[in-house]
């Protein structure tokens, strides 16, 4: 049956609503149990200043568990390593929460409305009570009044997502754009103001690894241990690493240096030019796309969105990363196909409003819960 319910089309909302904006987790702790000992009454934590009590939590944590299932079916077993079962279950807390403050609200039709429209429980294309009850029984195991109640909750926080998305939009450039990041192809010529090519060189003094470390303590300070105090080390205890600040720290600067010579000389003369008049690296790439990677340069994104927005034979700004500084060229551009984004486009826009929406909506969450 796991594989069954895994292998249904999700068509309604909701469903798809709470496994995007939920990471679903997976113990099982008999969701509304009926008996209530002091223990389970007992605070384990607080929300918005008011208690929550231990079977609250276990509540939500059956909630969460019974989501999971439902999205991953036979799968469960590979997934719940990766998720954090209690971290979800306060993230569904509070966002219950928030939703109680907006009065948000949903009706006994919605959720009938929800459970016969869900494909988990329809046979031939119409709602089963007999698979209804079975799914409940033997693979969810929860009562129907129980799963009717995690229904209406689900419902509500979809509706919260809503309420808090519905200002997101797109604007066409944007779409337009990530299009073009998906599906355009570039290469580009370069001028590398490597840094390590730079440090190779550098063969510090001990008095300029002393007036570095007397001017730059706190880089060194260590972080406070069990029960030791943050602390300092003396320089012949950190020498060495004390150095290769040093060294890493000329070199940026050299580096820095001079990228902005090449940049100062490129108004009269050819990049690849200066460039190897400076003796700085100069190279061209082949096709890549963004979120790529390019050898020799890395990560592809910062190349292809600067690249992307200049003109033919037009030097770049200084790129600056973690290996030195750059200036490039585009030397090559696919076309734009504009017969395929056409046919595309509405597709395309949908898939990215849902990830714009949810990046908005997880930024929400972390607000909420640092107010929690």
């Amino acid at each position: 049956m796991l594989k069954i319910l895994r292998n249904k089309k999700t068509a309604k909302k909701v469903w798809i609503g709470l496994a995007i904006i939920i990471i679903p987790a997976f113990a099982l702790w008999g969701f509304g149990g009926s008996s209530r000992s002091r223990e389970e009454t007992a605070p384990v934590g607080k929300i918005f200043g008011r208690n929550i009590s231990n079977i609250e939590f276990k509540d939500s944590l059956a909630a969460v568990k019974t989501v999971a299932i439902m999205r991953f079916g036979d799968k469960l077993n590979e997934v719940q390593k990766y998720l954090n079962l209690e971290a979800q279950a306060w993230e569904r807390l509070i966002l219950l929460a928030e939703a109680n403050k907006r009065r948000i609200t949903a009706s006994d039709q919605e959720v009938i409305e929800d459970i016969e429209n869900s494909p988990y429980f329809r046979l031939r294309g119409a709602f089963s009570n007999k698979l209804y009850n079975e799914t409940l029984r033997y693979l969810l195991r929860i009562q129907p009044r129980i799963f009717e109640e995690l229904t209406r909750q689900n419902i509500i926080i979809f509706k919260l997502y809503e309420q808090a998305t519905d200002k997101v939009l797109l604007r066409d450039e944007e779409v337009r754009k990530e299009y073009a990041k998906a599906n355009q192809e570039m290469s580009i010529y370069y001028v590398g103001s490597i840094i390590s090519d730079f440090a190779a060189k550098i063969k510090p003094s001990d008095k300029e690894i002393s007036d570095f470390f007397a001017k730059n303590k706190e880089m060194f300070k260590e972080p406070p241990a069990k029960d030791k105090p943050t602390r300092i080390p003396e320089l012949t205890e950190i020498k060495d690493k004390v150095r290769q600040a040093f060294i890493r720290k000329a070199a940026q600067d050299l580096a820095g240096e001079k990228i902005k010579e090449c940049q100062n000389k490129l108004a009269t003369k050819d990049l690849f030019a200066v460039g190897r008049k400076l003796k700085l690296k100069t190279a061209a790439t082949g096709l890549f796309r963004y979120g790529t990677f390019i050898e020799n340069l890395g990560a592809a994104a910062i190349f292809w969105e600067t690249a992307y927005n200049l003109k033919e034979n037009q030097p770049s700004q200084i790129i600056s990363t973690p290996a030195g500084f750059y200036i490039i060229k585009i030397k090559s551009l696919t076309p734009f196909n504009e017969a395929r984004f056409a046919k595309e486009k509405a597709d395309f826009s949908k898939k990215m409003l849902l990830e714009k929406k949810q990046e908005y909506f997880n930024k929400f969450l972390e607000g909420l819960k640092k107010k929690a």
